[in-house]
């Protein structure tokens, strides 16, 4: 069986706020400006191609003056600041002519800003920031010749987050994603239930609007996302164990550590594929044409016939 197809996938955090009033709305609640649909917002956000790895989920400039890059974390990532340092770079690279690097005039760029909202189960404060210069080598006393600073929002509802009363559409993501975390948590993960619980969000009025527009797409979406998470830490868990008793058995230190990362290894790729198998049914189930399904899940014609 193929492994899935790695181009990517866009996140609901990027589907949700590409949509330019939505950027407005959470620019506005930012920065307490009252900017209103006739403002001029471009969307920036850069696509995975240029990073292979590395993503950003959210940019825009507003007024041609002030540069917006977002992202939506579960996880805590100390290395953000680096990243976003990286992001900005490329991003100069697109906006700008790099001939004009080198005459006389000064080459006004927009003032950048980088954003994170935070919404994972580890202990966070309500609002945060992150230095480049904390990962900076040597003393820190002297001059710091490069700063870049990520400001970080704790959008978990217990928090309390003025953010969140500043801008609705940032508030339903938050209680949108407390249900998520509620299925989760209640077991394997199903398209079935995934489908029950944006169904529920929307009786509930919960982005009614966007998820009945993405109904389909949000099934995917969010099945992809959540179950790469849910396999990752299965596999991780049942590949140390198994490891260890194999090297345990054979009762070589040497062993153990093979034994463990081959587990891993496996483990993850049992994982991925029953995956892969999950959401090719469920898109199916959902009229998504065989070849269309065979691009993004890298599973053949005849395997997605057979399911």
């Amino acid at each position: 069986m193929q492994t899935i197809n790695r181009k990517y996938k866009d996140s609901v955090f990027r589907t949700l706020f590409s949509d330019e009033d939505k950027l407005i709305e959470l620019y506005n609640a930012l920065f307490d400006t009252n900017y209103g649909p006739e403002a001029n917002i471009e969307i920036v956000t850069l696509e995975d191609v240029v990073f292979r790895v590395l993503k950003n989920d959210v940019a825009f400039v507003m007024e041609d003056s002030f540069i917006v890059m977002a992202e939506h974390q579960s996880t805590i990532c100390n290395n953000m600041p680096l990243r976003d340092l990286i992001y900005m770079s490329a991003m100069l690279q697109r906006m700008i002519n790099t001939d004009e690097l080198y005459r006389k005039k000064l080459l006004k760029i927009p003032r950048p800003t980088f954003i994170v909202f935070y919404d994972g189960k580890e202990d966070f404060p309500e609002y945060q920031e992150m230095k480049l210069s904390d990962a900076f080598l040597g003393d820190d006393d002297g001059e710091i010749a490069l700063q870049l600073t990520v400001k970080v929002y704790n959008i978990n509802s217990d928090k309390n987050n003025v953010i969140l009363k500043k801008c609705e559409t940032l508030k339903q993501y938050s209680l949108f994603l407390e249900r998520v975390r509620a299925l989760q948590e209640k077991g394997r993960l199903t398209a079935n239930r995934i489908t029950e619980l944006i169904s529920g969000c929307i009786d509930c009025g919960i982005l009614p609007e966007f998820l009945r527009k993405y109904g389909t797409e949000m099934v995917e979406m969010l099945f992809r996302e959540l179950t790469r998470e849910e396999d990752m830490e299965i596999s991780r868990l049942d590949g140390y164990d198994d490891g260890l008793e194999e090297g345990l058995r054979r009762g070589e230190a040497a062993g153990i550590e093979k034994g463990r990362a081959e587990g891993e290894a496996a483990g993850l790729e049992k994982g991925r594929a029953s995956a892969i198998l999950e959401l090719a049914k469920a898109m199916k189930s959902n009229g998504r044409p065989i070849a269309q399904i065979a691009a993004d899940t890298g599973l053949t014609v005849e395997e997605i016939e057979s399911l």
